[in-house]
């Protein structure tokens, strides 16, 4: 009777990514919002059901994808959304924390993307990171060129400003890839456990945003990092440079994070309105010196344990 049910189940799932896949294919309007939840199949069907018979849905997944339409599109989805969706649901099924889900699926999603980034550049001469410089100057000279046909002179550094930042993602493409995988998983995981959830299958619960709390060893390697690089000043392009400016940049991240999550704290202690933090959150990607004032208050909040200090008063 498993057995029957577990099959069954698996032909379902596999209809609905078929549909789902289509769609995020061939429908503009919705195909973004629809990419979210490509995992739930894998999710869902990982999650009550073991390993092996979620390895025979993905694989049937990847046959029916060809069917889908241009593989070289259809194929790549498939295998992304599918182990990220099945090393949730294993995740789940598992009993492991949240975090730990989430940890291990951004990964796996990670993987999956440098993957086929390198596929697509061996074998299908497609390099990403070129054809986004490329294009980001070629907006950049078209700006300009628009400023000056407008009667309005740039400013004699504009391009040279521009063209080093355009060079400066170059380096940090291993950060910005990074970001992005942990980022699209956390977006993936909020729209989809909660459906899952609604389906009857148990998952755990994500701590509120307010108690995140990072290790102090997170300030100490920001420090190292700066330090290196005040130090040794490694020339731009170099391995090393590549290796200080990634690092910098992540741990900065992490402690804009932490700025923030103390800013939900404070709210939260303060009975605050919930969109006073948000309003808080949408200033930081808006406004530079808002975004420095939230990373130093990251770095004073890891380093002097703010809230303890809040809590002893």
């Amino acid at each position: 009777m498993n057995k029957t049910r577990m099959l069954t189940e698996g032909a379902m799932m596999l209809a609905i990514f078929t549909v789902l896949l289509w769609i995020s294919i061939y429908v503009p309007v919705i195909m973004i919002i629809v990419q979210l939840i490509l995992i739930l199949p894998f999710l869902l069907y990982s999650s009550k059901y073991p390993l092996k018979s979620a390895i025979l849905l993905l694989i049937g997944s990847i046959m029916i994808s060809f069917l889908v339409g241009p593989w070289i599109a259809t194929v790549p989805f498939t295998v992304l959304f599918g182990t990220t969706g099945m090393m949730a649901g294993y995740g789940v099924r598992t009993g492991k924390s949240k975090i730990i889900i989430y940890i291990s699926s951004s990964i796996v999603f990670l993987f999956n993307l440098v993957l086929g980034f390198a596929i697509a550049s061996k074998f299908f001469q497609i390099h990403f990171l070129d054809e986004l410089t490329q294009m980001l100057r070629s907006s950049t000279s078209q700006y300009i060129e628009a400023l000056e046909k407008l009667g309005q002179a740039p400013p004699a550094n504009l391009q040279e400003q521009m063209n080093e930042m355009i060079s400066m993602i170059g380096s940090m493409a291993p950060s910005l890839l990074i970001g992005t995988a942990f980022f699209t998983v956390w977006l993936i995981l909020v729209i989809n456990l909660p459906i899952v959830k609604r389906l009857g299958v148990d998952v755990p619960k994500f701590e509120p945003f307010r108690k995140l709390r990072f290790p102090k060893s997170v300030l100490w390697y920001y420090l190292i990092a700066l330090i290196l690089t005040l130090v040794m000043n490694p020339e731009e392009g170099t391995y090393l440079y590549m290796v200080l400016i990634n690092g910098a940049f992540i741990l900065q991240t992490l402690l804009v994070i932490q700025g923030l999550s103390f800013i939900f704290f404070f709210a939260y202690e303060k009975k605050w309105p919930m969109i006073v933090p948000i309003i808080a959150v949408v200033l930081t990607f808006i406004m530079p010196i808002f975004l420095s004032i939230v990373r130093m208050l990251g770095i004073i909040e890891i380093g002097f344990d703010l809230r303890q200090r809040m809590g002893n008063k």
